[in-house]
């Protein structure tokens, strides 16, 4: 190991334990006390934050409470109450994300906020749609249904990992958008190869090309890991999950809509608070009129975006980022072959090794019984490391791989 390496390991090692949001000051608890801010333990440890996250323990406890107070009393006045925290958690979220309540919906999850744009974007037969072709399924396979139902077509292009420079990028995603392209959808992050792509430059490059095209963002790598504003990023729609980086409720999520295009999206479900065709729900609301969902699940979103405002984006992004750079740099010690990129213009937290896909299981299962970290065979050998996750927990799962390197590729 070089001296630069090592010093850098410390120094990031120090910081990670310094910087650790395992306890956090909690309002809810007296001002000079500490609670523990997730309830996992030390041998149940996920590193699998592109799949799902721990909910904090502020947020499962506030979900207890609320489901309990609604259960003790069903009184329209009660559940007002509680659903009164619906438009909290989506003026705290909008502002975190830089835009308005009005163009924010609380749907359940990304597929589902992806699945309101595949299907309600008024699209004709000969139509062109554009797709990355690392997109996940829910913005992948979910456009090829809908081009077999009206003709729309689609076209995927791909992004090689070993790309040198944004402008590449860039060109690569522009290139592909042609004179009939209506919408252009992509992930922000991958899951599969954790490739971040420059979304800031992608959208104002396709603009300059094409200004009328629909740019969709899939954001279940990005909304609660990377801060994001939507000042900045010109896109038209984004989607994203609280069960993954946001560390919120399950079976909750947002979309984004521009304003100017809310009207002329079609909703997935039309159900109250719609009263007639003529008024629907205000602005991007209309979109999550879901029916009967839970409660207490949309209630508690408000206690885990405060918990974002608290540490802010940018402080999360900045935590997550460092615990992943001290994995990814004691791999590259190992010297382990990678499907990730090693070029910091587009790595993320989302780590993968090469394995051979009958490896990965038996992979995923050695290293949990030796660590204690739960890590996931998606794409090759995944980690994704957040916040929750400290130096010993890269240690332990580096020393882990060690031992079973040769299940690895080349290994």
């Amino acid at each position: 190991m070089t001296i630069q390496r090592r010093e850098f390991l410390q120094a990031i090692g120090s910081a990670s334990l310094a910087g650790s949001l395992i306890t956090y000051g909690s309002t809810a608890a007296a001002a000079s006390s500490a609670v523990p801010a997730f309830g996992f333990s030390d041998d149940r440890v996920p590193m699998n934050a592109a799949n799902l996250c721990p909910m904090l323990s502020s947020v499962s406890d506030a979900h207890a409470r609320y489901a309990n107070e609604l259960d003790l009393d069903l009184s329209t006045a009660n559940r007002r109450r509680i659903m009164a925290m619906k438009e909290a958690a989506r003026s705290r979220i909008a502002g975190l994300l830089g835009t308005s309540a009005d163009e924010l919906a609380i749907v359940r999850n990304t597929s589902e906020a992806n699945n309101v744009i595949v299907s309600g974007l008024p699209l004709a037969a000969g139509d062109e749609v554009v797709l990355w072709d690392q997109n996940h399924p829910s913005n992948s396979a979910s456009w090829d249904v809908r081009a077999a139902r009206t003709g729309i077509e689609i076209r995927r292009f791909p992004v090689p990992t070993d790309t040198g420079s944004i402008d590449e990028v860039v060109d690569l995603f522009v290139n592909a958008v042609s004179d009939k392209t209506k919408v252009v959808s992509f992930t922000h992050i991958s899951n599969i190869t954790g490739f971040r792509v420059p979304v800031t430059e992608i959208c104002a490059a396709i603009r300059k090309r094409k200004d009328d095209v629909h740019i969709h963002v899939d954001g279940a790598q990005t909304w609660g890991a990377v801060d994001i504003n939507f000042s900045q990023v010109d896109c038209d729609s984004f989607s994203g999950s609280a069960h993954k980086w946001f560390m919120g409720p399950r079976e909750v999520g947002v979309l984004y809509v521009r304003e100017k295009h809310i009207e002329n999206i079609w909703a997935l479900t039309v159900s109250i608070p719609w009263g007639v065709a003529d008024n629907p729900p205000q602005g991007a609301r209309k979109f999550d009129a879901l029916g009967q969902r839970d409660d207490a699940a949309i209630a508690c979103l408000d206690d885990a975006a405060a918990y974002h405002e608290a540490m802010t984006p940018a402080g999360v992004e900045k935590q997550s980022s460092m615990i992943a750079e001290r994995l990814r740099a004691g791999l590259q010690d190992l010297g382990v072959s990678f499907v990730s990129t090693a070029n910091p213009l587009f790595t993320s937290s989302v780590i993968i090794l090469k394995v051979p896909r009958e490896n990965a299981p038996t992979l995923v299962k050695q290293v949990f019984e030796e660590s204690g970290i739960i890590t996931a065979p998606v794409g090759g050998f995944r980690m994704s490391p957040h916040v929750y996750n400290t130096a010993d927990h890269v240690g332990r799962v580096l020393a882990a791989i060690a031992k079973s390197r040769n299940l690895l590729a080349g290994g």
